[in-house]
């Protein structure tokens, strides 16, 4: 459909053909209902700088480094047992700008596009910095699980029903969920900006390896793509 034609057309018809026009300039990922949050290939609005830190909690002797290279965020590390706690710390990496992120209050899942090199069982990510009501003293933000290819790049998708904000500070695991009762489930306000994106590496000994390609909400509602 060329602009042209659309200029020909009798004037009854001329919005339809301009919001057809307009869904050929879409990309093909907001035509899937996707709705990109961050990648590391320099996209403008996409890129946003990550910061990397360590468990401090009671001695916490977790180490990890997060670099960006090859359009890659590249998370590596080696979560160990807090010793006065003699069970495994955590390390993180987040984003601190200000940057807002895209409304994704339509949007089903959050989708992770990365490539793990062994199998890790405590990847965690967390959106926002909400704290659920007589929630855990160091707990913020809705935080799931997730558990990304190995070995090769795959896209893994994260329910928005799995996040919760009632978690437990020393392991990570949920106490309370979303389908326990939906005052822990994502609330309107994080889900219009999250503000901030946190990937973890938490609660489970081991070294990490992960490389993320993006970050993206799916399973979004058409009406957002123009947001």
């Amino acid at each position: 459909l060329h602009i042209d034609s659309v200029r020909a057309l009798p004037s009854e018809l001329i919005p339809m053909a301009l919001r057809a026009f307009a869904l050929t300039l879409l990309p093909a990922a907001a035509l899937a209902g996707e709705v990109v949050l961050a990648t590391f290939d320099g996209t403008t609005g996409l890129t946003h700088k990550w910061v990397q830190s360590n468990d401090p909690i009671m001695g916490g002797r977790s180490t990890g480094s997060f670099t960006e290279a090859d359009s890659l965020g590249i998370f590596d590390g080696h979560v160990v047992d807090v010793p006065a706690l003699k069970a495994p710390g955590f390390i993180k990496v987040d984003t601190t700008d200000s940057r807002p992120f895209p409304d994704i209050s339509s949007c089903k899942a959050i989708s992770v596009n990365a490539k793990a090199t062994t199998h890790f069982a405590g990847f965690r990510l967390s959106l926002g910095n909400a704290h659920a009501p007589g929630g855990k003293f160091f707990a913020y933000g809705y935080k799931a699980q997730f558990q990304p290819s190995v070995g090769k790049f795959g896209t893994v998708d994260i329910p928005i029903e799995s996040f919760t904000d009632f978690w437990d500070d020393a392991t990570g695991n949920p106490v309370k969920t979303c389908q326990d009762d939906k005052i822990y489930c994502p609330d309107a306000n994080t889900l219009q900006n999250l503000g901030t994106i946190f990937v973890w590496a938490e609660g489970v000994a081991g070294k990490v390896h992960l490389e993320i390609k993006s970050i993206s909400a799916t399973g979004c509602d058409g009406a957002d793509f123009y947001a």
